[in-house]
């Protein structure tokens, strides 16, 4: 499921994008251009370029990698994006994580118990030409849900913005399937953006079926910005 919000109408520097390897393999990213509305969203066709360019790329700190370096080269020096890059493997039952600078995620197992994944293993992406990235892998299993969110959705909700125990305490909350956990996140963001000035804001989540779903094959990243 996914939900994207701006806090100008047509420019956000918030972006998700997906690619399906195969039947039981997705591939997904999502990222967070430094600054507000259009400031933001300028940055986002050169990032989106070299995404669809690396779509081929099989690691997902491979890939972070891969963006930095065209990235490095191509930001001013007070601009930068941080990203994370996910895989699911259905068949393996692995996830495998790799962060440039951008908010963990959370992984709620189905017996409700939920963990923080996918540290950040470099810095954002457009600052160090030849930084690298590695990749956390964790075992995964039917009914287990994960969570992407970029800052906004964490800075509207937290107070700890590094333990991010609130936000914790709502992905266990939500019981069951994915669109559970996805509904009691929005619920709660809507209680507390009555009470402040919102920025830009992204939430992403992903379920483990039994069985994968009939899915059709794409040949490169497809994006959302």
């Amino acid at each position: 499921m996914a939900e994207r919000r701006s806090v100008e109408k047509d420019a956000c520097g918030d972006f998700f994008a997906f690619r399906l390897r195969g039947p039981k393999r997705l591939v997904a990213v999502i990222g967070d251009a430094c600054g507000h509305g259009q400031d933001a969203a300028n940055l986002l066709p050169g990032v989106l370029r070299r995404l669809e360019a690396a779509g081929g790329v099989e690691r997902p700190g491979e890939l972070l990698s891969r963006l930095n370096h065209g990235l490095a080269s191509e930001l001013s020096s007070d601009r930068f994006v941080t990203l994370t890059a996910i895989e699911i493997d259905a068949q393996a039952r692995t996830l495998t994580v790799a962060n440039a600078g951008h908010v963990p995620a959370f992984l709620r197992r189905a017996s409700g118990e939920v963990q923080i994944v996918g540290h950040a293993s470099g810095p954002p992406l457009g600052i160090l030409d030849e930084a690298s990235y590695f990749d956390d892998t964790y075992r995964i299993d039917k009914g287990d849900v994960l969570v992407l969110m970029t800052d906004g959705v964490l800075e509207a909700v937290e107070t700890d913005l590094t333990d991010m125990p609130i936000l914790a305490a709502l992905v266990g909350q939500g019981v069951g399937s994915s669109g559970a956990v996805h509904g009691r996140l929005l619920e709660q963001l809507a209680a507390r953006l009555e009470q402040r000035a919102p920025d830009d804001m992204t939430l992403l989540s992903f379920e483990l079926l039994a069985e994968a779903r009939k899915a059709t094959l794409v040949g490169g990243m497809r994006a959302l910005v």
